[in-house]
């Protein structure tokens, strides 16, 4: 069918087809793509890698980079051959670095650049190249822009696939056949733009390159330096980088490790150089191997990081974190290792962690009271900033930085307050109830620990009488309640709960007995009706006894209590009998 024939008005604006990929040049993209032509057409060599690698493939073969380079050297001869350029740029067979090549020659007879092609590529980079025959865009974008150093590769990947490496840095770019042992001046400039304070020396003829953070001695000596990851490349330099400076930087600066791999083709980092890294917790005994978890977990954290998935700003907390978390045993305070077997190690491990000279010594009881049962149970704990804490897999405990005694004495209070306090010399009831107190009233242990003489006082007088709160229900329960909360908190706030609102007769009348019994009942009588007042009538009489025995248990001398407690209970049982409850 025919196509409809196209009208055009008077004064219409012709269309502009614009292929996709292109865009217009602008001047200065005009004039760098002139300038690089220009540089090409007159020494195309210069464009090409150099192939330094003198050996020989098996059975005799020709390596293909210099296969290729021979098909460059034919294209070359016939530079100026603008008819031989575009035939040879449209071959359908043949090296198609060679065909690439051929277009970006033909292209360098142009004199103007209006519309220009884009490239871009998230391993190589991206630049405008001019669009020539039919090679791949990759290739003649890698051609026409020499001076990018990682674009440049990108028409020898099929070359890298074969087996054949290439390294590229400012002032050179070289084939290396089949040998991944790199130049050292690619490991000079990759260094120089790195993001890096490095300076070097000499160790046994071999140059040895290392970050501000390192100690030049340490490298020197035999024992390797501690908090650094060494690159050992395969020529025999060695580059050190310590930890701080490792994280330190902004996070827009190309890593060290994007340097080194995109600078060369294949981008496989293991196969020129051996990365591995040097930290273990401040503290840990020299002749102490790490556990196997911990080797495991930094080369994983190495691969992932020379593999280009991991953020280089991250990876020495990362390792950090590996290593600790790989720990089997003792305390771990921030990034340092103790041992934690005995008082003093864990009390001076402490040191530096935020609180009093009270408060560390209850956290070091605390924390090996918590130690022995993880130890026994084979799990451990981590105690973070928050107050709270989590399990670990082996039985270590952590306190992350920052955290202080405080905290660890609230998150472990629960567990193992009263081993703590019975380490302090507060045993059996009067450690409860300490305990009890300041479980259900947390105060802040600062303030706890200095009213411990008051507290302490107070859970004796309550261990004292030998009923304790909530022990009993119904009204004998709520009677001895009274009782012990007008003794050991005052009367008047026993008078106000006493004088509160009840939930039934009973209640009423336990309260009334009190009030009676403790003679407080004067101008209460509204707060309660006759049938009330008329039972505790018949349960006053023994509510006052238990009240005189209490305050003689408090009073009295220590030789009477066995005797006052023996009646307590006796009238208690009566109380029973009295309240109905036997």
């Amino acid at each position: 069918m025919a196509r409809p024939t196209k009208v055009e008005f008077p004064g219409q604006k012709k269309q502009r087809v614009r292929l996709r990929g292109t865009k217009h040049a602008n001047e200065a993209t005009a004039k760098k793509l002139r300038k690089d032509l220009s540089k090409l057409l007159d020494d195309p060599l210069a464009h090409l890698p150099e192939m330094v690698w003198k050996g020989k493939m098996r059975w005799g073969r020709t390596d293909p980079v210099t296969k290729t380079l021979k098909e460059l050297n034919k294209i070359i001869d016939k530079k100026h051959d603008t008819k031989w350029l575009a035939k040879r740029m449209m071959a359908k067979r043949g090296d198609p670095v060679a065909k690439a090549f051929a277009g970006s020659l033909h292209a360098c007879h142009d004199e103007d650049f209006t519309t220009v092609g884009k490239f871009a590529s998230a391993s190589f980079g991206s630049a405008s190249f001019v669009r020539r025959g039919d090679g791949k865009q990759g290739y003649l974008a890698g051609l026409q822009n020499f001076s990018n150093v990682t674009l440049r590769m990108l028409p020898w990947e099929e070359h890298a696939k074969r087996g054949m490496y290439f390294f590229s840095w400012k002032g050179g770019f070289v084939c290396t056949g089949p040998d991944p042992t790199p130049p050292d001046e690619w490991i000079n400039d990759v260094i120089a733009r790195s993001r890096f304070d490095i300076t070097h020396s000499e160790k046994n003829g071999v140059k040895v390159w290392y970050t501000s953070g390192i100690d030049e001695e340490a490298i020197n000596g035999d024992v390797k330096p501690i908090g650094c990851i060494k690159l050992a490349f395969k020529n025999g330099i060695s580059v050190y980088i310590g930890f701080d400076d490792l994280a330190a930087g902004d996070k827009k600066d190309t890593s060290f490790i994007q340097h080194l791999a995109l600078s060369m083709l294949p981008p496989f980092l293991p196969s020129i150089v051996e990365i591995t890294a040097n930290w273990q917790p401040e503290g840990w005994p020299e002749d102490k191997p790490l556990p196997d978890d911990a080797i495991t977990g930094v080369e994983k954290i190495l691969d992932a990081w020379q593999g280009l998935v991991m953020n280089e700003g991250v990876v020495a907390k990362a390792i950090q974190r590996s290593v600790l978390d790989a720990i089997e045993d003792g305390l771990i305070i921030g990034s340092s290792w103790h041992r934690c077997e005995v008082f003093d190690e864990v009390s001076n491990a402490l040191e530096e962690v935020p609180g009093s000279s009270d408060e560390r010594e209850l956290a070091a009881h605390i924390l090996l009271a918590c130690y022995d049962a993880g130890f026994e149970e084979e799990v451990g704990f981590r105690i973070n900033t928050r107050g709270e804490t989590s399990e670990r897999n082996n039985a270590c405990l952590e306190i992350v930085e920052g955290a202080s005694c405080g905290d660890i004495l609230s998150v472990l209070w629960d567990d193992f307050g009263i081993s703590a306090l019975e380490a302090i010399g507060i045993a059996g009831e009067e450690a409860t109830e300490i305990w009890s107190e300041q479980q259900h009233k947390p105060k802040p242990f600062g303030k706890f620990l200095k009213s411990l003489d008051a507290a302490r006082e107070k859970a004796r007088l309550s261990s004292m009488i030998p009923t304790k709160s909530g022990e009993l229900t119904g009204a004998c329960g709520h009677i001895i309640d009274l009782i012990r909360i007008g003794l050991l908190e005052g009367l008047g706030k026993a008078e106000r709960k006493a004088t509160a609102r009840h939930s039934s007769i009973s209640e009423a009348a336990a309260s009334w007995a009190w009030l009676l019994a403790a003679e407080r009942s004067s101008g209460q009588e509204w707060h309660f009706d006759s049938d009330a007042r008329n039972k505790a009538s018949a349960w006053m009489k023994t509510t006052k006894t238990l009240l005189e025995i209490g305050k003689n248990l408090l009073a009295g001398p220590r030789d009477e209590i066995d005797a006052l407690q023996k009646s307590w209970f006796e009238q208690l049982e009566q109380l029973k009998i009295d309240t109905g409850e036997a």
